[in-house]
Formats: structure tokens, sequence, C-alpha cells
């Protein structure tokens, strides 16, 4: 039977994605990683899938007996009915299943037996698990890679798309990775403390485009879920239909008019200066005029937010209830950066929001702690939010004397278009604020250093600091007539 060009589902929901259609049939894949990365669940919802489809489908286990593959199966809430199933690792007759006793019947007799059980039911799908149980039979790798060869061709004359699941670890000379169609790698990470990272990327696939790089995978009831790395190649030029206004005349001449849609802003500012404040009243200013906006929040929970809300004087509960308002906690050690990346983008994809909040960068970068791809990873959301017209916000806690980040290596100048900074600075014996826009990539802006204030209505911008020397450095010098400041 000829192999097809039309490529099949995975069964694993993202991973097509990744592959840019599916498995391409009659081939051999090889699906590594170690003990307890989720290799035999994959296979399982390969074959499962295959069984939804109508498809004869096999699975050769050399690991588990079928009851243990039943628990598995189990586990995940699935019916392994309609999937046929061969034991190779049993040695106990009682497994009416078992084919053959690895203890008694050489590497080549069972191969040879595996081989005539693919002849018989001629699968569209079979799996093979796992690799790393059949290697210790084989003393000689060449010899070994002789009876891969012949799983390859048999399921090449076949059409079967064969996976055959392996240990990630082990002498390079005894994996016969070159006869592979491609290769999938599944990793995962145990962090000090918490729960771990997982993460799938292709090592190798021949003859279609795929997409590179490390992609987030999650293991839960119901099997593997993957979150694709968001692509960045489309035209990230800010979408230039208008301007964004803030709700306040004060705050837009200071933006020169507002923010363009398709752009990112970084609000940045030591802690209790407002940035949330600042976000929210750009939030329900866009939520009055009928637009749709998604706000993240990683630093408190969902009613503190409402509460402050609701003492400024901002109508928080009618967006909730329109629906042109969301609020979604995000606790960054229970969801990875790429899944959250993925929901951010079903935001503009989907549910077609204009205005992104991620309230604040600080936690978000809490599910990536020592990846230094960090700028990388942040740049890649922003820029894919950008290109699909949303205006995203993001905030970013600064060093103070309520906080130390020595550590945090964010480049905001990098990363957004426009930086908004909010400061303490001291004045008259009290603790007062200023804003100053510090950069904006697209449009011109005031250069000044204005005051404000937290009351109703949110964040209450004043006159520039005009007859004020030093203000950035919170010790500023007062060089005019004696003027009453807010």
């Amino acid at each position: 039977m000829s192999t097809s060009n039309t490529l099949i589902p995975s069964g694993v929901p993202g991973l097509d994605d990744v592959l840019k259609g599916g498995l391409r049939p009659g081939h051999l894949y090889f699906v590594e990683g170690s003990p307890g990365t989720g290799k035999t669940t994959f296979g399982l919802q390969f074959l499962l899938e295959g069984v939804r489809r109508g498809e004869r489908c096999l699975l050769i286990t050399l690991a588990e007996s079928p009851a243990e593959v039943g628990v598995i199966a189990d586990s995940h809430g699935w019916s392994i009915e309609g999937l046929e199933l061969r034991d190779l690792v049993s040695s106990d007759e009682i497994h009416s299943t078992a084919l053959f006793d690895l203890s008694e019947i050489a590497l080549d007799d069972r191969v040879q037996a595996a081989l005539a059980e693919m002849d018989d039911l001629k699968p569209q799908r079979l799996v093979l698990d796992t690799l790393a149980a059949l290697r210790v039979y084989s003393d000689q790798s060449s010899n070994f890679r002789r009876h891969i060869e012949l799983f390859r061709s048999k399921a090449v004359e076949l059409g079967t798309t064969l996976l055959v699941t392996d240990e990630a670890s082990g002498p390079v000379e005894r994996h016969p990775r070159s006869l592979a169609w491609g290769i999938i790698r599944m990793e995962q990470r145990v962090n000090d403390y918490g729960p771990g990272r997982r993460w799938l990327w292709l090592p190798k696939l021949r003859g279609q485009p795929y997409v590179g790089g490390f992609h987030d995978l999650r293991i839960e009831t119901g099997g593997l879920r993957v979150f694709p790395r968001l692509e960045t190649d489309r035209p990230s030029a800010p979408a230039r239909d208008g301007l964004i206004s803030s709700g306040s005349e004060p705050l837009d001449a200071l933006l020169g008019g507002g923010l363009e849609r398709g752009t990112s802003v970084g609000i940045i500012g030591p802690p209790g200066c407002g940035k949330s404040t600042l976000v929210s009243s750009f939030a329900m200013a866009a939520a009055e005029r009928g637009e749709r906006v998604a706000l993240y929040a990683f630093d408190e929970s969902l009613t503190t937010f409402r509460k402050r809300a609701l003492s400024q004087g901002l109508d928080i509960d009618a967006a909730l209830d329109s629906d042109l308002l969301t609020l979604r906690q995000i606790d960054p050690g229970q969801v990875a950066p790429g899944e959250l990346a993925r929901e951010l983008a079903g935001e503009v994809d989907c549910s077609k929001t204009q205005i992104i909040i991620i309230d604040s960068l600080n936690g978000y970068l809490q599910a990536m702690p020592n990846d230094p791809s960090i700028n990388l990873q942040v740049h890649d959301l922003l820029s894919y939010l950008s290109a699909h017209g949303a205006l995203t916000l993001v905030t970013l806690a600064q060093p103070s004397p309520l906080n130390r980040q020595e550590g945090l290596s964010v480049d905001l100048s990098y990363l957004t278009d426009t930086v908004i900074a909010q400061r303490y600075f001291e004045a008259g014996g009290s603790i007062r604020y200023a804003l100053s826009v510090m950069k904006k990539r697209y449009g011109d802006h005031e250069r000044t250093i204005r005051e404000y204030k937290i009351g109703t209505g949110g964040v209450i911008v004043g006159e520039p600091l005009s007859e004020f020397r030093g203000v950035l450095t919170g010790l500023p010098e007062y060089l005019g007539e004696d003027k009453p400041l807010l």
C-alpha cells in the first residue's frame, strides 16, 4: 500500500498546529522522553483518535501489561473498546493477549511475530511501547537497527503510521534515529517548589513545514494538550485606525492624543504608585465606548481588584455584566507561559478583544524562573497581539524601598512601543506622584512631567510640574513661586 500525502490528526490537541496539519501516514515516528513525560498517554491518544475515525489500530506493549494500560485509560476517562492490544511483556499465561515471552524467544523471533501480527491485522495506526524494553535484548547496534528497519519497511508497505516510544537517554549509537520520518521529544523540569513544567519540540520532521522551538505541554485528565509557540512572522506594524483614549483629557494630552491600536504599552513604577488604577481607567473608558477588554491579574485577587475599583467610583460591575470586561486571575505557578500566551491569542483571534491588560509583568515572569529567553518570549507575545490590532498594556513593578528585584532582567524599551513612568516624589513634607511618557514609538507626546493623584474616577492628572527640577530622582528642587499642588 502506498503512502498518502494527506496528513492525519494526531489526537493531541494543539500538536497538529505544531505539525501544521498532522502526521504523514505510512511512516515511522519516534516519541522520546524520560519516564513520566507522557509517552504512553501520547500513544493511546493517537490510537484512540484512529478508533474514533473507524481505523484499525494496534498497541504492542513491551513495558505495561494490559491491566496497566487499562488503568491509564481509565484515569483519563477513555474506553479502549475497539483498540487491538498485544502484550509482549508478560510471561504469565493468564494474559490471553500475550504473544510470547521475552525471556524465552530470541529478539529476531519476537520481531518476526510482531511483523506477522501487522500482516494479519493491517493496522492503519500502530504504537510500539517502548523501544527501550526491546533494546536490552540486543547486544549489537547493527542488529538492533536492522530490526527497526523491518518495522519501518512493513509500515511503509501496509501504509501504517507507526509511533515508537523510547527513552530520551542512552547511547546515541544504539538509537536508529536516522530511520525516523520524524522525532517528537517530550521533556519536563521539576522546580524547587510547586508544579514542574513540561514542553515538547521536534528535533526532526521530514517533508513538511512545522513550528520550531519549544511548546508548553500539559498532562491533565483527558490526556495531553500542547500549546504551540506563537508565530510572529506576520507584519507587526500597528493598525493605524485611530487612537484609544484613556478617558482623561490631561492624560491623553500627555500621550499625544491617546494610544495607537496595535501597539504595546509598558507602565513602570514602584509598588503603590497606582499602576493597576491607571490600567483600570483605560479598561473602564474602553468598556464605556463599547470595546471589549480582557484584564489578567497576577498580583491581587479579583475580589480586591473589584473593591478597589468600586472605591474609586469606577462602575466595574456594569462593565462585567455587559461582557465588555473580562477579569481573569492567574496563578503563575499553575499556568505555563505558552498556555497563557495561547489564551491571550484566543482573546484577539476568537473574542475580538481590543485591549489586553497584563497586571503585572512581574507575575507573568514568575512562570519562567531562570529562563534566559524571557525577553524573547514576552516580545513574541506582544508582537503577536499587536499584529492582530490589539492594544496591550503591561505593568511592571520596579525596585523601591518596599521591594528589591535586582534579579529581574526585563527591557521594556525593547518589549513595548510606549513606556509610561510613574514615580514618587517628596514635596512639602508629603509623598506626591509624578507621571511622564518616557518613550512613544508611534506619534508624538508631551515631554513634560505631570503630577497626578488617585481619586474618584481613577487617576486624576494635573498640570505639568514646570517649576520643579529633579522630580524623577524623587528629591525635586522647587524653583518657582509658591503654588499649590494637587
